[in-house]
């Protein structure tokens, strides 16, 4: 191994250790949400304190004498908590792509790797040169066609001689290397997140479901480029609402779980599923009307077939929490695999919480 490779191993190495360390810094950072892809992200990198001399129990390493030095050692090289700061004051940051944290946060966490369920209706082409052209640069020119072409005409005319095998080719004997377009199906997948905005979800746990909603659409979008992302909003009824809206919303009315599962399933009818993965997120407290809670729950049941994935996320409150998620468990208990349900206690179970939406630890693991 050279040395640029093992030093660059090694950076890997420290940043991945970094992300390790920092993933809960890293999962409730709210400077990502809106911006999934194409951005660096900076990380703090770790620095070593430069030693400082001591003699005795003279911490500051100032020797005897009326010298004019502080000894203190503060500005100097040597200065305490200044060591792992680079020029300015500043602590050194690396910065890398955002899918490289992505994949880092992937194995830290050990997000599930996300399967697609058919081949989809887009198709993607990539060129390959595999055939051959009579015009091209001079850069790909096929050496060893360009003489058989030239070999074949000599025949052809008895200008070849085989006591004299010379062969000068032509311009018409020249053969290029060309390429051949080769389509191939892209799985498609569709996202609807449905977000309970009732008076009961207050400031902090919005913010909580908006980062969840943010990665597991970067997890998602990580496996499916071609995905197509829908909204909802509802209290007492549901409406739908474009990503910027989803966002930066506030909270305010009752809450009928059922009106935005209806809407999820009437917005998926534009999307079939034997051509897209349909994946579905409903985040609320769990304070549903106790009437509306049978209506949910069937059209639910008629809706999980035909998803790779229903995520409910139930966000525990202070003041007392809701019976959503204890119902949903009590009515479909493991007989649905497409079914990922879990509670979310507060930004420290955010790790855990997304790794069990996007379908982990479904083993215990």
């Amino acid at each position: 191994m050279r040395p640029i490779e093992r030093d660059l191993q090694r950076f890997k190495q420290i940043v991945r250790g970094e992300v390790e360390k920092r993933v809960r810094e890293f999962l409730t950072r709210t400077e990502y949400v809106g911006e999934v892809a194409g951005q660096p992200v900076s990380i703090p990198l770790p620095q070593l304190e430069v030693p400082r001399l001591i003699y005795g129990e003279n911490a500051f390493g100032q020797g005897e004498g009326d010298g004019e030095g502080s000894g203190t050692g503060q500005g100097g090289m040597g200065g305490a908590g200044q060591g792992s700061l680079g020029p300015g004051g500043h602590i050194p940051v690396a910065e890398i792509e955002f899918e490289e944290l992505l994949e880092l946060m992937g194995e830290v966490l050990r997000l599930p790797r996300l399967e697609p369920k058919g081949p989809g209706a887009v198709e993607e082409t990539s060129k390959r040169y595999t055939t051959l052209s009579r015009f091209g640069p001079e850069s790909l020119r096929h050496v060893r066609r360009t003489l058989r072409q030239a070999l074949r005409r000599s025949l052809i005319s008895g200008d070849y001689r085989p006591d004299d095998p010379q062969l000068i080719p032509e311009p018409e004997d020249f053969r290029y290397r060309a390429p051949r377009e080769h389509p191939r199906p892209i799985a498609q997948a569709v996202v609807v997140f449905a977000l309970d905005v009732s008076g009961s979800m207050a400031g902090e746990q919005l913010e909580i479901v908006k980062q969840l909603a943010f990665w597991i659409t970067a997890w998602i979008r990580k496996h499916f480029p071609s995905l197509d992302r829908r909204y909802i909003l509802h209290d007492t009824e549901a409406w739908e609402v474009d990503e910027h809206a989803f966002f930066r919303v506030r909270e305010g009315g009752g809450t009928r779980l059922s009106s935005a599962i209806q809407l999820a399933a009437k917005l998926l009818e534009e999307y079939p599923p034997d051509l897209y993965n349909r994946y579905v997120y409903h985040f609320s407290d769990g304070e549903n009307w106790s009437e509306d809670t049978g209506q949910a729950l069937e059209t639910l049941e008629e809706l999980l077939p035909t998803l790779a994935l229903f995520g409910y996320g139930q966000v525990h409150l202070r003041h007392g929490q809701g019976r959503f998620l204890e119902d949903l468990l009590e009515y479909f208990g493991e007989e649905y695999e497409a079914l990922a349900a879990t509670e979310i206690r507060g930004r420290n179970s955010l790790p855990e919480a997304l790794r069990r939406l996007l379908g982990g630890d479904r083993d215990g693991s």
